[in-house]
Order: structure tokens, then C-alpha cells, then sequence
């Protein structure tokens, strides 16, 4: 099936581009959203690059132009209006006779070329890559959240561990957290590393092994996942049980409601996606006895779906897909380092 070479003529949806694993189902009700609208979708995974996606690109005039096809779905990339980059995998490219190391610098390549032509291409990216992955930065994430006039945890991050223990009293109660994903995938399966107290006197010198993350406990009466979409943000209210240090980790006790965010909230909200430049956010903030909302994580990839399933009057999948499907939107410039590799 060949999507129209004119479907951005006369006001109509421009394609948009889902870049997701295949199994990944958390993006049905945006497609189906998008197709309602009448927007066409060209769906593929950069993993599946090459054997179920061809790509043939130049530059011409300072732009990317030529074509993009994919499960028999073809696409001219100057067409695309819209791509959303939802946690795709890499290519792994193990021709028959090669040896590791060939095969892992094919592997990249392909990665490169598909991923670094996406990201190449002057339309809207929800998010680009390069923002995603400096969002990614927990330090970083962190800070700007500060500068944005967020209320945010004292936060200690290293392996000096007298140090780490200096920190840790001073905080009166502290939590550990993980620096990148918070789980491990193991021979028996994964393992989650939820955002765990920290016992009085319980730091030893294996601290000094990696990289750690200590943050000021904050007690909160309840947490808030915070879903935000080019500006419009959609507030769940999470309660978890009382000794609770992460909602994640309790999800079959969670209690949702809907809330409202504080104007002052809202405000550095606005300032930190701008700070970071993205277009889309899962953030996850912990409302304390005193009513203080605080900062503790900035996800550029975080999931809605639990939140408007529990919710449905939250409407984050239309609200998405509208962004994606909207004519009305200036196409944005992508910035000057482009991803080598999948984001």
C-alpha cells in the first residue's frame, strides 16, 4: 500500500511516523486516535530495519528527501509531519560467517542510517532523540527541574561513601533511587529496583562500587503522575499505601483520582519541557502533608496508560494523536547532533 504523495495538500493530516517495538500494545489507542483523525500511519520498529523496512534517502536542496517503506506501507519522508519515538530496539545484524565484532559495527550502522535520517527530517518529533536522551540524564533532568522553579529533593549522587553517609544524615531520612531504568534483566527474568528507604547507619564502603543516587525522603500524602503534551497537562492523583516510597511497586493497592495542579506547578512545568525541549513528558511529582508538590523524576518516554485506563476521562491518547495529526503545527528544525544510534 503506497500512502499518498499529496496527503498534506488541503489542510489534511500529514503521515506520521510511530517508531515502537511491534509487541509494544501502550500505542493502539494512539494509532486508532490517529486514524480517526484521518492522519495516515506508517508503524515500524528500528529494529526491524533491514528486513522488514527499506529506506532510500538523499539530500537535496538542505533537506532529506526520498522514501520510506515498511510492512508494505511506503512513505515520501518529505511528506512526514510527525514522528513518535516510543522505545524502539536496535538492529541486531548477524549474517551468516561474520564475526561478533563485524556483525555489532553493522549493527550500528543500520541503527545510524535509519534512526539518523528519522531524526534528520524537519517535521515534529515527539520527542527528538537527542532531547530525549539528555532528559534521560537524571542530574541533568534534575537540575533543570530546579531552575524552573520546581520544588526538588536534596540530591547526592557518587561513590564516595564517607561522603555519601555525610549527605544521608544530613537529609534526616533518605531514599535510594536508581540512575537509569529501575529494573535488571537477569537469567531468572527482571528484577525491579524501586525507590528504596535508606536504614540509619545501613552505608558501607560498597558504595564505592558504582554510581549511587541518595535523595531526601519526602513523605508524601499522595503522588501524581503527570502527564504533559505539547503544553496541556493531565494529572492523575496516585494514593499508595502509607509506608510507600514508590507507587510501582504497590500498583494493585494504588487508589486514582483525578486532581488539579497548582498554578505555580504548572508554571515551571511549562518552563522545564521548555528547558528541555520536549513535546512530551510522564513526570512524577509527591505531594507532602503541607500540600508541597516536589519534583522527584523527569520521564521523556513515561507511560500513560495505567493512569487513563484507571482515568479515562484524561483523554492523553487523543490529545496526543491530536498534536501528531495537527496541520497547524510548524515544523521544527532538528537540532545539529544527530543520534548514532537508536534512541
Amino acid at each position: 500500500m503506497v500512502v499518498d504523495h499529496l496527503v498534506a495538500q488541503a489542510g489534511r493530516p500529514r503521515p506520521v511516523c510511530v517508531v515502537a517495538r511491534d509487541d509494544d500494545a501502550s500505542l493502539n489507542g494512539v494509532v486508532q486516535e490517529l486514524h480517526a483523525l484521518g492522519a495516515p500511519v506508517i508503524r515500524f520498529d528500528v529494529g526491524s530495519f533491514p528486513g522488514r523496512v527499506t529506506l532510500a534517502a538523499q539530500l537535496a536542496g538542505g533537506h532529506i528527501v526520498g522514501t520510506l517503506e515498511a510492512d508494505g506501507r511506503r512513505v515520501h519522508l518529505e511528506d512526514i509531519g510527525a514522528i513518535l519515538w516510543w522505545h524502539p530496539s536496535r538492529p541486531r545484524i548477524s549474517p551468516e560467517g561474520l564475526d561478533a565484532g563485524r556483525a555489532e559495527w553493522l549493527s550500528r550502522e543500520a541503527a545510524a542510517g535509519l534512526a539518523g535520517t528519522l531524526a534528520a527530517l524537519d517535521c515534529l518529533h515527539v520527542n527528538h532523540p537527542v532531547h530525549t536522551d539528555a532528559a534521560q540524564n537524571k542530574p541533568h533532568a534534575l537540575a533543570q527541574a530546579a531552575a524552573a522553579g520546581l520544588r526538588v529533593p536534596a540530591t547526592w549522587i557518587g561513590n564516595d561513601a564517607a561522603d555519601a553517609r555525610r549527605a544521608v544524615d544530613g537529609f534526616g531520612q533518605a531514599v535510594c533511587k536508581s540512575l537509569v531504568r529501575p529494573w535488571v534483566e537477569t537469567a531468572d527474568g527482571p528484577l525491579a529496583f524501586f525507590t528504596s528507604p535508606v536504614p540509619p547507619g545501613d552505608l558501607d564502603e560498597g558504595v564505592a562500587a558504582a554510581a549511587h543516587q541518595f535523595q531526601q525522603r519526602i513523605h508524601a500524602q499522595h503522588e501524581v503522575r503527570l502527564i504533559v503534551v505539547r503544553g496541556e497537562l493531565f494529572a492523575a492523583r496516585l494514593t499508595a499505601p502509607a509506608h510507600s516510597t514508590d507507587f510501582r511497586a504497590h500498583c494493585d493497592e494504588l487508589v486514582y483520582d483525578y486532581t488539579d495542579v497548582p498554578d505555580e506547578v504548572r508554571s515551571g512545568v511549562v518552563r522545564l519541557m521548555h528547558r528541555l525541549h520536549l513535546e512530551y513528558a510522564a513526570l512524577d511529582l509527591l505531594v507532602d502533608h503541607q500540600a508541597r508538590w516536589w519534583l522527584v523524576d523527569v520521564n521523556p518516554a513515561g507511560m500513560w496508560g495505567f493512569a487513563e485506563g484507571n482515568l479515562p476521562g484524561l483523554a492523553i491518547s487523543a490529545q496526543l494523536a491530536a498534536a501528531l495529526a495537527d496541520t497547524r503545527l510548524r515544523r521544527r528544525r532538528a537540532p545539529a547532533s544527530l543520534p548514532q544510534c537508536t534512541p
